[in-house]
């Protein structure tokens, strides 16, 4: 099974997403932003990140590269909803949901997912790395 970080600032997906991946047998630690994210890497070992890219101060796809920088060989998944503007904040010239995980990608992430996503996303998306695939 596989020591993961998860990276997000919202605690609703921090909370289920740790919780999913914690009933399949996997270490999950979670953090709530980049920064705190990347000193995690630094301090310990962690087979898979989860980030996602939208957050405050340093954004995930920031993250994702310096990440890369620090520890070549994690397996990073990349998620995004695109940002929750809401019907009231639409905002019609906004960086659709496509090119932040495009973004990230480019940045090194192995895998992008877009939120919401289904359990089994998830899931097979940790497990396609276990056994240092």
């Amino acid at each position: 099974m596989s020591r993961i970080l998860l990276i997000d600032d919202d605690p609703d997906v921090r909370d289920s997403v740790a919780k999913v991946l914690s009933r399949e047998g996997h270490t999950v630690t979670t953090v709530d932003g980049a920064q705190k994210g990347l000193e995690m890497i630094v301090k310990e070992h962690f087979d898979v990140l989860i980030a996602d890219l939208i957050m405050p101060g340093m954004d995930g796809v920031q993250a994702i590269r310096r990440i890369r920088e620090v520890n070549g060989g994690i397996k990073i998944i990349a998620i995004s909803g695109g940002g929750d503007f809401g019907a009231k904040r639409y905002r019609p010239h906004a960086i659709t949901t496509t090119a932040y995980l495009e973004a990230a990608a480019d940045a090194g992430a192995d895998c992008v997912l877009t939120k919401p996503f289904e359990r089994a996303d998830i899931v097979d998306a940790v497990s396609q790395f276990e056994g240092g695939e």
